[in-house]
């Protein structure tokens, strides 16, 4: 066993697991199931363990190189990109041109090292420029407990990730339609030597998971097995990451069973609906509700209470649109999210006493 695996090991031997009642009992060193709307984490074991992520790393890759290259744009294949052939390479050679789309497909389909060299000199210019881009997207993310070194995942000591950051990350690659569609192939025709070769995508579940349309597998010998996998049913996405086990499609088809059986996707407040009401003084009742749709995973038969918190003492007028302040979710007693308020409706001051005290009060204030 490799020096990185052990120290690995012996880390995770310090984390104490976090293991919520009735989710599923997996032998991986690490996972996470994610609603990918809200971003909650819907069950969890060791989930900020850090560990090498391997080629899940080409999660962020690709979010990057979408964000910044057009898929039918013409790269020239460097040296560098091309002496890479460690781990998957699809056999680049220094000088060719090739279509960024085919690069794209090669690394997430095929795992392609030699791709993901190319795509990130293409995209950033240099490997360490896109490097130094990847560390600080993963920041903006709230992917605080992961560094990478390269763009590809093989081993390095300082290359790591958690659980929960890559499924943050995917969360976010998610949205992007040029992934998407990349990782819900299950082939691709990569062109090679004026003919095409047939490119089968290594994740699994895709051919064997209802729903299933993403995303990246993962393996060196210091990470073990890892997947990041998602899967799409009516309006929900789901996104699971184990980290090092031995049956790693098994693992994440049982967490996304276990997301999709136990929980459900609440519409709980739409713009435009009263959520809560304030009698304010000296003006008619205040009505307020969201400015974004609200919507929460929550335990399939458990009840949710929409508690209103005013912020200060609110005085008329109160014009239309105005934060008024939270509604609080809360499921089972426990507060787990909140949403600002804003008044449905402007709320005037009603006159008091005389005409002349009301227009003193307009031109002089109280």
């Amino acid at each position: 066993m490799r020096a990185g695996r052990v120290a690995a090991l012996l880390a995770a031997l310090l984390v104490q697991p976090a293991v919520a009642r009735g989710q599923p009992a997996l032998q991986a060193q690490a996972f996470v199931l994610m609603e990918a709307r809200t971003g909650q984490v819907l069950a969890e074991h060791r989930g900020r363990l850090a560990w090498p992520p391997a080629s899940t790393t080409k999660v962020l890759t690709a979010l990057l190189v979408a964000e910044s290259l057009d898929l039918d744009a013409v790269v020239t294949v460097s040296p560098r990109a091309a002496a890479q052939r460690e781990g998957a390479a699809v056999g680049l050679r220094a000088g060719e041109r090739r279509r960024v789309r085919d690069l794209f497909y090669a690394m997430l389909l095929a795992s392609a090292n030699d791709a993901a060299v190319a795509l990130a000199e293409a995209s950033a210019g240099s490997l360490e420029t896109f490097v130094q881009r990847m560390n600080r997207r993963a920041r903006q993310l709230g992917a605080h407990h992961s560094h990478f070194v390269n763009p590809h995942g093989l081993y390095h000591p300082q290359h790591r990730s958690t659980a929960y950051d890559l499924a943050l990350l995917a969360r976010a690659a998610l949205r992007n339609p040029r992934v998407t569609e990349a990782v819900a192939a299950v082939e691709y025709d990569y062109p090679e030597d004026g003919g095409l070769r047939r490119i089968t995508n290594r994740n699994r579940l895709l051919r064997t998971y209802p729903g299933a349309n993403g995303v990246k597998t993962g393996w060196i010998a210091q990470s073990g097995p890892c997947l990041v996998a998602s899967a799409r049913r009516g309006d929900r996405t789901l996104i699971a990451v184990v980290l090092d086990s031995a049956r790693v499609f098994e693992d994440a088809a049982a967490l996304l069973d276990f997301g999709f059986s136990r929980y459900e996707l609440r519409a709980l407040a739409r713009p435009g609906q009263a959520v809560a009401e304030l009698p304010v003084p000296g003006g008619p009742t205040l009505r307020a509700g969201v400015r974004d749709e609200l919507v929460w995973s929550v335990a399939r038969g458990v009840p949710v209470e929409l508690r209103p918190r005013w912020e200060g003492e609110l005085r008329p007028p109160v014009p239309a649109g105005r934060d008024v302040g939270w509604v609080e979710v809360v499921v089972d007693g426990r507060v787990e999210t909140r949403a600002r308020l804003v008044a449905l409706h402007g709320v005037e001051e009603k006159p008091a006493g005389s005409v002349f005290r009301w227009l003193w009060e307009r031109l002089w204030g109280r």
